[in-house]
C-alpha cells in the first residue's frame, strides 16, 4: 500500500459531554474555556502548526454554538473549516462515517487525522505527531499516553517485540492491560479505513467505536506505530480549571 500525505482533519465534536454536566448543559464540550480560550482552539492551532488546513468538525449537541465559533476562526485564519452535522450521537465509527458522507472528495484522497476535541494540546502535539507519521512505513500511527492501572482500564494498546501496536485494546478487564500505554483517540488513517466501517457492529453500550475498524485493518494491512506524546493536562492527577 502506498502511503498517503495528510489530506484533512476530521474532530470529533458532537458529543453531550454528560461528565462534565452542568457545564455543557448550555456550552458543547469543545467550547469549555481553559485559561481563557475554548479546548478547540488550542486543537485548531496545533493543527494550523502542522499545516494543517482542512478541518471537518462533526457537530451534534448545541452545533450551532460549533459552527458559529467554526465561521469566526476560520475568517480570522488561513484555514478551512467544514462542520458536518451527525444526525444521531452512534459512537466513533458513525461519526466519522457521517463525515466522509458529506466531505467533498478531494477531503478524503489522503490519509485522515482523527482525534477528539477534548484534549488540552500545545502547539507542537499535531505537528511532532505528524512529523512522526512521516518517519515510518506503516499507514496507521497512534498517539500514546502512559498511564497508570485505572486509566488503562478504559484502554490500552498490545505492541510486539518489534515496537509495533498489533491491537487497540478497549476495557480491558482489571489486571489485563497489556501494556501501560493507552491510545489517545488521535490517530492517522488511511483512507481504507473508511471502507471497513460499515462492517463495524454496536458495542454494549449501543455504539459503534473505529477502533474495531481499526483494529480489523491492522490484522490484515499490517500493524501500526505509536508516538508517546506529552500526557494532555486534563489527565494529570492535579489538574484544576482554576
Amino acid at each position: 500500500m502506498n502511503k498517503q500525505s495528510v489530506s484533512c482533519a476530521i474532530l470529533l465534536a458532537a458529543g453531550r459531554g454528560k461528565r462534565l454536566s452542568p457545564y455543557t448543559d448550555n456550552i458543547p464540550k469543545p467550547l469549555l474555556a481553559y485559561n481563557g480560550k475554548p479546548t478547540l482552539t488550542y486543537l485548531l492551532d496545533s493543527l494550523r502548526e502542522a499545516r494543517v488546513r482542512r478541518v471537518a468538525l462533526v457537530t451534534h449537541h448545541l452545533s450551532d454554538q460549533i459552527i458559529d465559533y467554526a465561521c469566526t476562526y476560520q475568517k480570522n485564519h488561513d484555514i478551512d473549516i467544514l462542520c458536518t452535522p451527525q444526525s444521531q450521537l452512534g459512537g466513533t465509527a458513525d461519526a466519522l462515517e457521517s463525515a466522509a458522507n458529506q466531505l467533498p472528495e478531494d477531503w478524503l484522497s489522503g490519509s485522515l487525522l482523527l482525534s477528539a476535541t477534548d484534549y488540552l494540546v500545545s502547539k507542537c502535539f499535531f505537528p511532532n505527531f505528524l512529523d512522526f507519521h512521516a518517519s515510518h512505513a506503516q499507514a496507521v500511527s497512534i498517539s500514546l499516553k502512559q498511564v497508570g492501572d485505572e486509566q488503562t482500564m478504559r484502554s490500552s494498546v498490545q505492541i510486539d517485540a518489534c515496537g509495533y501496536i498489533k491491537e487497540v485494546v478497549e476495557k480491558p478487564p482489571p489486571g489485563s492491560a497489556p501494556s501501560e500505554y493507552t491510545a489517545n483517540l488521535t490517530y492517522v488513517l488511511p483512507s481504507e479505513i473508511l471502507t471497513l466501517l460499515e462492517g463495524v457492529e454496536a458495542s454494549p453500550r449501543g455504539e459503534r467505536e473505529v477502533q474495531s475498524a481499526i483494529n480489523r485493518f491492522l490484522r490484515t494491512q499490517g500493524p501500526a506505530r505509536g508516538l508517546l506524546q506529552p500526557t494532555p493536562a486534563e489527565w494529570q492527577p492535579n489538574f484544576s480549571v482554576a
